[in-house]
């Protein structure tokens, strides 16, 4: 992460955090996240302490100066940062002048897709002595130290239920690479039990990707493939005029359906920014009819394709 210069001191040597850790399994993050899915809620935590007389004083501030910690998130698709949480540090203990916090955040796995990234800010909430030093953060929010942890998650693709077979045998066309199956035209219908991908065992190239998922031109074939999957469901469901856009009320998150397979696609890989999924559905439809082709495109600038398995 690159350096950033503020036109005030700042004094990150006295801010102690530690790794951001899974609440699940009690792990620290490390590349991916093998657990998540649109269904689920990720629960991380994280402890800081902070040296507040030693931060306070070298940064020009005032004991009496108040300090909050700020979390958001984002996902790799999108460029809304979402607060999803906000601290404001007590009083540092007598004998240390320190401050530990335990941080505990819960992120909605609808929210997220690709790449999570998370922000931690220590930052000044206000300082009464009405300081006018130069050099010295004055205004409110300003940041005093930053720390970002990404992690991927576990992928589009990674999330469907795939099947190896022989095409030759199934009767599909020989040289092909994958097919979408979906047995059911009920949107309401779970999507796992209605939904599979069939991987074409005759093909070299979709065995190697299936053997070897890490090798440069594997990475590009299953890039290729979550592209295929997020444009054939949206597509069936553009061309659906009985496709239910707004979820009904009860639906349960625990096994989602169709319909709430493709919203999540919509809502993470598709939408605008500040865009309701209505309002994408609407304009989804709409280019569909004109110009298929820009919702492809769409897609692949939003999975980062070719190339997302190895930013």
């Amino acid at each position: 992460m690159a350096a950033r210069a503020y036109p005030y001191r700042t004094a990150p040597e006295h801010v102690n955090a530690a790794q951001w850790m899974s609440v699940e399994d009690g792990t620290p993050i490390g590349e991916y996240l093998p657990s998540w899915d649109y269904g689920s809620v990720v629960r991380l935590q994280r402890s800081i302490e902070v040296d507040m007389l030693a931060l306070l004083g070298e940064c020009g501030l005032t004991a009496g100066a108040r300090l909050g910690i700020n979390v958001r998130y984002w996902p790799g698709t999108s460029l809304l940062r979402q607060t999803v949480l906000h601290v404001v540090l007590g009083v540092p203990e007598a004998t240390s002048g320190r401050s530990s916090n335990v941080l505990d955040i819960e992120i909605p796995g609808a929210d997220l897709a690709a790449v999570l990234t998370v922000e931690t800010t220590l930052v000044l909430l206000e300082d009464p002595s009405g300081n006018d030093e130069a050099f010295v953060a004055r205004r409110a929010g300003s940041i005093l130290w930053r720390d970002e942890a990404s992690v991927r998650l576990e992928g589009t693709a990674g999330l469907l239920p795939v099947a190896p077979v022989s095409f030759k045998e199934q009767g599909l066309p020989t040289d092909a690479a994958w097919y979408v199956s979906v047995d059911s035209s009920e949107w309401t219908s779970a999507a796992m039990g209605n939904l599979l991908v069939l991987l074409n065992d005759d093909n070299p190239a979709v065995r190697k990707a299936i053997t070897a998922p890490d090798q440069p031109d594997s990475a590009v074939l299953l890039d290729a493939l979550t592209v295929d999957v997020v444009c054939d469901l949206v597509g069936r469901a553009l061309l659906d005029e009985e496709f239910p856009v707004i979820a009904p009320a009860g639906e349960k998150l625990s096994e989602p359906s169709m319909a709430a397979l493709v919203r999540s696609f919509i809502v993470s890989f598709l939408s605008l920014p500040t865009e309701g999924l209505e309002t994408a559905f609407n304009r989804l439809r709409d280019e569909w009819q004109r110009d298929p082709s820009r919702l492809r495109a769409r897609a692949q600038s939003s999975l980062r394709f070719p190339g997302s398995r190895g930013s």
